[in-house]
């Protein structure tokens, strides 16, 4: 196996005295020897995921996925098998390749095949999910009463309502909205190369990401399995999607079919599913707020998705970041957490000229004072304000992003003068 790991010696560290002794942990590899077939090998690795889900670091990749459950490995499509699939409660699809790299040539062929799957689940129905789910193979074979029902699987984790399941899975497929994921070992640097040519995919819903499992060998007995995200995709950069007779195609923009709608914005499936939320709740809001988010980049401040929230991030250097607003998928602004950062700093009395300056933008709105000054909201009719009132015209979008670029040059001058 070659050297060329970004990986370094991992140490397994007896306590923490000083002096204490230490011992280099031995990397395993997931590949069979010349002799012997290895116990850890793709098939293995396939059921450490179904049985240890957590080992994913799909937060890092999209937040929305952070709840996975195992559904199945081996799902038939037809141009092979899926090696495995989960489901999120919220009824995200997951669908990951397991791949040893054993040949390097191979490796733009595996982003190409779960492409091709995902491609493929996007013509299916929920009940054409539902029915290859039925043929897969239990990881138990004397479990026979093992549920092979999709929603049964999710139910578990409580209050899932089976109708707004079974939506959501249909409208992800539709969309082929999909977090798809190799999995691997011995994943060498340069590896994040094989996503460039992704962009003749454009369209589909789908965020790629390339997850390495490093195995090591304990000495006291048993093993550690250490994944790192090596590289991920966003969506959209633009693509035309065109619908003719009820089925949604998608291509790169240099074709220009009739009856097409552009799509322009880099997204996240977590960002998709935050703007479908706030659009049920807000009607008609994206637009503003994405027009809001665009200007925002001026100021260096950037959106960060979250499930239900969408946070204004100000980093103004690589050791501090502030919370400019927090803006929930209800429409409701929040404050609070800024007033909290604003005191740590030493500037708390800044944060509450800003909640100001927010509140002189909108008739009626004040700035709700609580006993705990931290806590501090700009509010408007006894509630927290939402953000249709900021963003209701253009003078106050303007007015927003003066308090914003105001609020900045008092932090940095304050930092320059300590």
């Amino acid at each position: 196996m070659p050297k060329d790991t970004q990986y370094g010696d991992t140490l397994f560290i007896k306590d923490f005295r000083a002096g204490a002794s230490a011992e280099k942990l031995e990397r395993l590899h997931f590949q069979k020897n010349v002799l012997e077939k290895a116990p850890y090998d793709e098939a293995w690795l396939q059921h450490l995921i179904m049985n240890q889900p957590s080992l994913l670091p799909v937060g890092q990749i999209e937040p929305d996925f952070q709840d996975i459950v195992p559904v199945c490995v081996e799902l038939p499509m037809k141009s092979g098998y899926v090696d495995n699939l989960l489901v999120t409660p919220a009824g995200n699809l997951l669908l990951i390749e397991c791949k040893l790299w054993r040949n390097p040539e191979a490796r733009r062929e595996v982003v190409g095949q779960i492409i091709d799957y995902a491609k493929e689940m996007s013509g299916w129905s929920y009940e054409m999910l539902q029915e290859a789910i039925g043929r897969t193979r239990l990881l138990e074979t004397s479990d026979e009463k093992k549920t092979r029902r999709l929603f049964e699987m999710v139910s578990s984790r409580g209050g899932v309502d089976e109708a707004s399941f079974h939506d959501a899975v249909s409208r992800n497929l539709k969309r082929g909205r999909f977090l798809l994921l190799i999995v691997g070992d011995g994943i060498r640097e340069g590896v994040e190369s094989m996503t460039e040519f992704l962009h003749q995919y454009a369209g589909f819903h789908f965020t790629l990401a390339i997850v390495e499992i490093a195995l090591f060998k304990v000495p006291t007995g048993g093993y550690i399995a250490q994944p790192r995200v090596l590289a991920k995709t966003t969506n959209i950069e633009r693509a035309i999607v065109t619908v003719h007779e009820g089925q949604v195609a998608i291509g790169p923009p240099n074709t220009r079919p009739g009856n097409t709608e552009a799509v322009i914005r880099r997204t996240t499936i977590t960002q998709e599913h935050y703007f479908e939320q706030l659009e049920d709740n807000v009607p008609n809001i994206s637009k503003a707020l994405n027009a809001f988010i665009d200007d925002l980049a001026t100021y260096n401040v950037a959106p960060e998705f979250g499930t239900e929230t969408m946070i204004l991030r100000w980093r103004p250097d690589d050791a501090r970041s502030w919370n400019l607003g927090s803006i929930t998928t209800s429409g409701e602004v929040w404050m609070d957490y800024l007033g909290q950062q604003a005191k740590n700093a030493g500037l708390l009395e800044l944060s509450k000229q800003y909640l100001a300056s927010l509140a002189a933008l909108v008739p009626g709105a004040y700035v709700k004072k609580t006993a705990k000054e931290t806590a501090w909201n700009v509010a408007l009719d006894g509630r927290s304000i939402h953000i249709n009132a900021l963003l209701a015209d253009e003078s106050r979008k303007k007015g927003w992003l003066d308090a914003i670029a105001e609020f900045q040059a008092e932090v940095m001058r304050f930092s320059q003068g300590n």
